[in-house]
C-alpha cells in the first residue's frame, strides 16, 4: 500500500510539474504575442497622429493617454521626463485592456522617448520643443540604452540604433509592474531587474530567463520588447506614406519648389506644406535674412551666366534644425533645369 501511495505521489508531482511548465510556457508565448500586437498598434497610431501616445502614467488606470492637451486638468509636466513611463494607453490605441496585460495578468510597462535625457527628441509631440523628425531614420538620436547580458554574464555594448519605445513585461514575479487593481508590485531586488523597474531609468537590460540566485545581475524573468526609429519610420517610407527617408531629400524638394516659383528667390516665404512629411516635426521653414546680401533681398534674378556658385540665395530650416544657406550651387544640384530657365 505504501509503495502505491509513493507511486501516486510521484506521478502526481510529475503531472503538476508538467502542468506548471505548460502554463509557464503559455504565459511566455502570450506575453510575446501581445508585445508584438502592441507594436503594430503603436505604428498605426504614429501613422494616424504623426506622433506616439503618452503613457497612462497615473491613476486612474483607465488606459487613457495622459497629456495636458488631451486632458486640460493635467499638469503641464505630464508626459515629460519620467512621466514618459506608465502603462500602455489601450484606449488611445483602440485595443482592449486585456491586450496590454502580460501572460501573468499584470500591465506591461510602456516607456516612450520624450526628451529624456534633454539631448534627445520627443516622440510624443510633433511641434514645440525638440520633437522627433524623419531625420532620425538616417541619424537616430540617443535615447534609451538597451544592453544584453549573455549566458556568461557579460553585458554587451548598447545596441544601435537606440530604442525609442520599450514594452516591458516584469515576468512571472511581476516585481515593478502595475496590477489591474492599480497597485504597484514592490520593486525587484536583483540588479538587472531593478534597472528595468526603476521609474527614472533610461537604461534597460535584456537577457534570457535565469533562475540562478548567484548569477551576475541576479535572477531574471523580464521580457523586453522595443521599437527603434527604423522600426517606426521605415514602414512609412516603404508604404510610400512618407516620400523620403532623410532631411536631405526634403531639403532638395524644398529647393526645387522655390526654384519653380521664379528665377528670383521671393522675399516672402513660400508655402512648403505640400512636401512636408506628416509625422514628427514636419516643419520646413523658408527665411530671407534681414540686412544681409541674400538674393532674396534684391530684384536680381539668378542666372547661370552671372551668379557665382557660392552666392547666398535664402535659408531653409529643416525640421527644427538651425537655418542653413541655400547657395546657387545648391540650387543647381537640386534643380539643374534652372540653368535653362534662367540663363
Amino acid at each position: 500500500m505504501a509503495v502505491v501511495l509513493v507511486l501516486v505521489t510521484i506521478v502526481t508531482s510529475l503531472g503538476l510539474g508538467l502542468l506548471r511548465a505548460n502554463q509557464e510556457n503559455a504565459a511566455w508565448t502570450e506575453t510575446k504575442m501581445k508585445q508584438e500586437r502592441i507594436k503594430v498598434a503603436l505604428n498605426s497610431f504614429l501613422r494616424t497622429n504623426g506622433r506616439l501616445p503618452c503613457p497612462n502614467s497615473g491613476a486612474p488606470w483607465d488606459g487613457a493617454e495622459d497629456r495636458p492637451d488631451v486632458n486640460p486638468g493635467l499638469p503641464a509636466t505630464t508626459c515629460t521626463g519620467t512621466n514618459g513611463r506608465g502603462i500602455v494607453p489601450w484606449q488611445a490605441l483602440g485595443i482592449g485592456r486585456g491586450e496590454v496585460q502580460d501572460g501573468w495578468g499584470n500591465f506591461f510597462t510602456y516607456r516612450v522617448a520624450n526628451r529624456t535625457p534633454v539631448t534627445s527628441s520627443n516622440w510624443t509631440i510633433n511641434s514645440g520643443t525638440a520633437p522627433f523628425s524623419i531625420a532620425e531614420l538616417a541619424t537616430p538620436l540617443t535615447t534609451f540604452t538597451l544592453q544584453q547580458r549573455d549566458a556568461a554574464g557579460v553585458l554587451a555594448a548598447a545596441m544601435t540604433p537606440n530604442p525609442v519605445v520599450i514594452i516591458l513585461s516584469h515576468g512571472r514575479n511581476g516585481n515593478g509592474a502595475w496590477t489591474v487593481q492599480g497597485t504597484l508590485i514592490p520593486l525587484p531586488a536583483p540588479a538587472d531587474e531593478l534597472v528595468n523597474a526603476t521609474t527614472a531609468s533610461t537604461s534597460f537590460i535584456d537577457r534570457a530567463l535565469n533562475e540562478v540566485a548567484g548569477s551576475t545581475g541576479g535572477p531574471f524573468d523580464d521580457l523586453v520588447s522595443y521599437l527603434t526609429p527604423t522600426d517606426l519610420l521605415q514602414p512609412l517610407v516603404d508604404s510610400k506614406f512618407l516620400t523620403g527617408s532623410t532631411a536631405a531629400f526634403y531639403r532638395e524638394q524644398a529647393i526645387r519648389q522655390v526654384a519653380l516659383i521664379s528665377c528670383t528667390p521671393p522675399l516672402a516665404g513660400p508655402s512648403l506644406a505640400a512636401i512636408q512629411p506628416g509625422i514628427g516635426n514636419g516643419t520646413i521653414t523658408y527665411t530671407c535674412p534681414v540686412a544681409v546680401a541674400y538674393a532674396c533681398r534684391t530684384a536680381t534674378a539668378v542666372s547661370n551666366a552671372t551668379t557665382a556658385p557660392g552666392k547666398q540665395l535664402y535659408q531653409l530650416s529643416m525640421f527644427g534644425a538651425a537655418a542653413q544657406d541655400v547657395t546657387y550651387a545648391d540650387i543647381l544640384a537640386a534643380f539643374p533645369g534652372i540653368s535653362a530657365r534662367c540663363p
